[in-house]
């Protein structure tokens, strides 16, 4: 009776093969993930700033922004670096604090050079579009930017955790609805909905 419950117990070779299989592949997300909330209250933070400052030209210096409709360029590329440079450096701590060696490195190289590849993008797509002009609008601009970092965001969660394409989505309807509905208040109503979004997904993310 022992024997048989014994081999009832027993996991087939398929059986051991897929756990192997399964354990890996959460550790190859998780090096890919490592640092995930930090950096999204990192950039929640950084997007807040930035719709605040626009709002606060467009309300107390209206003569700037019509001189100057570019502004929201320089802006936004001002606020992203210290972003790049901090998302960089909590991803590689984190990623290493979860392992180390040949692995950890490369995955965080690949994670860097797809979140530089948005980054760019969000900046030369504008560009070749012909929004870069002393006529520009800068809804326009942002929109597009806005767009393909959303974008970034669900494709990388796709491929890794579910709750970072969420915030890609919520990162999108936090700037179109209030842009569209929510009129002068938009910018501001944009960065409180976006700090809602990334709070949400870290508390997610961190039970997870």
């Amino acid at each position: 009776m022992q024997d048989q419950d014994r081999e009832g117990h027993e996991i087939t070779p398929e059986q051991g093969w897929r756990s192997i299989q399964s354990t890996l592949d959460k550790s190859r997300s998780a090096m890919y993930v490592a640092g995930w909330p930090n950096i999204m209250l990192l950039w929640g933070a950084i997007v807040a700033a930035g719709y605040f400052s626009m709002y606060a030209i467009d309300t107390l210096a209206p003569a700037f922004a019509e001189d100057y409709p570019w502004y929201p360029g320089p802006l936004w590329f001002g606020l992203g670096i210290p972003g790049m440079i901090g998302s960089s450096l909590i991803g590689h701590r984190a990623s290493k604090q979860n392992a180390s060696g040949p692995s950890a490195t490369a995955a965080g190289l690949r994670v860097f050079g797809f979140w530089m590849t948005i980054v760019a993008a969000s900046f030369i797509i504008p560009g070749a579009s012909g929004l870069w002009t002393s006529e520009a609008d800068p809804i326009a601009i942002t929109g597009v930017a806005i767009g393909i970092i959303a974008l970034g965001y669900v494709l990388f969660g796709i491929l890794h955790h579910l709750a970072i394409a969420l915030v890609g989505i919520g990162i999108a309807a936090s700037f179109y609805l209030p842009t569209h509905f929510a009129g002068d208040a938009g910018p501001v109503l944009s960065a409180s909905l976006m700090l809602a979004v990334v709070a949400v997904a870290w508390i997610w993310i961190r039970r997870a």
